[in-house]
């Protein structure tokens, strides 16, 4: 019966391995970047960002439109018409007016209008119907010159496609920094409860042996009740470590995408190996951040601003050809259509808005300078962010040297005082607190290593080689 209930138990253990994650820091960061919905936004607003290149492109283009137009009018149109008459000129034959004439002068004879009156009139009856006329035509339009509209607009679109991208590569930096920093702290904290269970398990040998002293009569049941109290702050103290462990867990979890219960464990460790210095320029290059890539854009963009404000204040010149068709009109009992092609050729040259366009220009010169103010502004503190950046990295790699010299002290001192304890020339006190030193010591080296990946982390993404 044993024998089926520890088989059980080895499969259950061997399943919960199983279950568990096993992540890296390069893993954690691919599937930040999979799972980021802010990635996803800046991946939309790049792919925006190149269709609306894509289609002010097309400007540059002649366009071809279609129209047509129909006309029902349920009552026809009638009108009369009088008409002056000609008549043949007896010597040459050509038709001239037929307008009365003075008997004596021989002058025409002119109404109260001052128009001649004509010796006859010819009276017309009109009736125009439009029950299904209609207007059908294509054309094709060609601009000639914008006032430089067309290109600083195309060019607005460049510098908004390659802005959607640099966003993209600060959007990506920014998930990055923060994987790194639930990664490393996962793994400090992780750390730091293997050490919590290792100085427990010290305290609780320790505890075991003076109690059986104690009943030996060679120590007192006060010496007993210190270790007790110690033993107690570290069983508080492994608490403390599991309950951090969970949270950053979940931190982590969620940072890359997996479910909140999903147990995990990084392959990455702080305290085992040496520790690998990252090489630190002394130069601050900001060229390489997305921020500063950004800022440049914007100013970019001010200065197309003032071309398309001076464009809208510049002559304009285009081309249309066309073709059309008219139908379905009818004059009495006959039918009128008719079709033509045109050819339209249009020059606007604006001449006097009450000084809009003086004004228009000089409010996106004040934009462009407003940008580039700003610009200069930043960029003297990225130099100081990547400057600080920099000595903070100094300051945490010092930091590890100096932890892991008070480690190998923290040792020594520890094996002195166990191996004196144990034959009588330390008191306890002494090895409860060298074994308190070396738990505190441990722990700041965990602590060092895990900020010098952070502070490596940080200056990366400040110098702009976090992607």
């Amino acid at each position: 019966m044993n024998k089926y209930i520890i088989y059980t138990l080895l499969l259950f253990s061997n399943l919960c391995v199983h279950a568990q994650e096993m992540l890296s820091l390069e893993e954690c960061r691919n599937r930040a970047i999979e799972h980021s919905d802010e990635l996803k936004i800046a991946q939309f607003q790049f792919e925006k960002a190149k269709a609306e290149r894509a289609a002010m492109k097309t400007h540059y283009l002649p366009s071809l439109a279609g129209s047509a137009n129909g006309v029902y009018l349920h009552k026809n149109i009638e009108m009369e018409l009088y008409l002056p008459t000609v008549v043949p000129n007896p010597t040459t034959g050509e038709l001239v007016p037929n307008v009365m004439a003075n008997p004596t002068t021989g002058e025409p004879v002119v109404g109260a209008d001052g128009n001649p009156i004509f010796n006859m009139y010819a009276w017309l009856p009109l009736e125009i119907s439009l029950k299904g006329a209609f207007l059908a035509g294509i054309s094709l339009e060609q601009p000639i010159y914008t006032g430089g509209k067309i290109t600083a607009a195309n060019t607005m679109t460049q510098i908004g496609m390659e802005m959607a991208n640099d966003n993209l590569g600060l959007q990506r930096a920014k998930i990055l920094y923060d994987t790194d920093q639930a990664y490393w702290l996962f793994v400090s904290v992780q750390e730091k409860v293997k050490l919590a269970e290792s100085y427990n398990k010290l305290l609780q040998q320790l505890e075991e042996r003076v109690q059986l002293s104690h009943k030996t009569g060679l120590i007192t049941q006060n010496e007993v009740l210190k270790v007790k109290v110690k033993h107690n702050e570290a069983k508080l103290q492994l608490q403390k470590a599991r309950n951090g462990l969970e949270l950053t867990r979940m931190a982590l979890c969620r940072q890359v995408g997996l479910p909140l219960e999903t147990k995990i464990a990084t392959t990455d460790s702080v305290t085992i190996g040496s520790i690998q210095f990252a090489s630190i320029d002394d130069q601050a290059d900001i060229t390489n951040r997305p921020e500063f890539k950004l800022m440049q854009k914007n100013v970019g963009l001010a200065q197309q601003q003032i071309k398309l404000a001076r464009a809208d204040f510049l002559p304009t010149a285009g081309l249309s050809v066309g073709y059309n068709y008219v139908g379905g009109i009818e004059f009495g009992n006959a039918d009128y259509s008719s079709s033509n092609a045109s050819v339209l050729a249009t020059v606007k040259i604006p001449i006097f808005h009450w000084g809009e366009g003086k004004q228009k220009q000089l409010a996106a010169q004040l934009e462009h300078s407003m940008k580039q103010q700003e610009m200069n502004k930043n960029t003297t503190l990225m130099k100081l962010e990547i400057e600080q950046a920099r000595l903070n990295v100094l300051d945490a790699q010092t930091r590890v040297q100096l932890a892991q010299e008070s480690l190998k002290q923290a040792d020594e001192n520890l094996r002195v005082h166990t191996d004196n304890y144990e034959v009588g020339m330390a008191v306890l006190t002494d090895l409860l607190e060298a074994q308190a030193q070396w738990q505190q010591v441990y722990s700041e080296l965990i602590e060092a290593k895990a900020d010098m990946k952070l502070k490596e982390t940080a200056w990366q993404k400040a110098f702009g080689t976090l992607n």
